[in-house]
């Protein structure tokens, strides 16, 4: 997440419509769900389809064109305008405030990592859930990295590094997409000029529709050395 309001897109737009891909992740953290969520970083907005069946739910990002598109397409839900490395943040959600708070594709845009994941930790009930994904592997870092504003990708000693400190104790940490993973790597000897390009879009759909089944095959085998994103679940001491 960027503090500019003025800035080229962070992510494609075709990734607001890859359910499988959606379906997928969610899957993945669901035994860890609670009923009062709060999700950082909305992006597109579409996680709101599952995550704002489960209880109360509130959704925050640091950018207003994501809270006011998030807000048009859902207008049921609850989405608000924060910067989750702030005092502000943090002084508004005390702990015990939600059991369960989950955060894609967010704290690698963040410099200061590990204030970000210490804050929402200290949002959690003890005995909540904190579920990160991050991008995954250095070695894949491209154009597209660039694009989006990641200051890094993740592997797991970076991850156990973002969340030093905080309260929580860390019960899953693991690699996440294999093929997503090789596509994504192939792509960073690739010139890019936008993430919303009609090329980066297309590789999307084709992965969401044919792809993705082999990367779920494979991915159990892979889990604990490669993936495109890694997968942090953490507790609430």
């Amino acid at each position: 997440m960027s503090a500019s309001h003025q800035m080229a897109p962070t992510f494609s737009s075709a990734i607001a419509d890859a359910h499988n891909y959606m379906d997928w992740i969610i899957g993945t953290m669901r035994p860890y769900f609670g009923h009062d969520v709060i999700e950082i970083g909305i992006g597109h907005g579409s996680y709101y389809e599952y995550l704002g069946k489960l209880g109360r739910y509130r959704g925050v990002d640091i950018d207003p064109d994501n809270v006011a598109s998030s807000r048009a397409r859902y207008p049921q839900g609850s989405f608000e305008l924060a910067d989750i490395t702030s005092e502000e943040f943090r002084s508004s959600l005390p702990p015990g405030s939600v059991d369960t708070v989950v955060c894609c594709n967010v704290i690698e845009h963040i410099e200061d990592d590990n204030r970000a994941v210490s804050n929402m930790a200290n949002a959690l009930a003890p005995g909540g859930h904190l579920l990160i994904l991050v991008p995954a592997l250095q070695q894949l870092y491209g154009d597209l990295d660039r694009l989006a504003g990641h200051y890094r990708r993740y592997n797991k000693l970076l991850m156990l590094k973002a969340c030093a400190g905080a309260p929580i104790e860390i019960l899953e940490l693991r690699y996440f997409n294999p093929i997503g993973g090789l596509a994504w790597w192939i792509n960073s000897f690739a010139k890019h000029r936008s993430l919303d390009d009609s090329a980066v879009n297309a590789q999307i759909r084709i992965f969401d529709k044919y792809v993705l089944p082999i990367s779920r095959l494979v991915d159990p085998l892979t889990r604990g050395f490669f993936g495109q994103s890694l997968i942090c679940v953490a507790r609430r001491t």
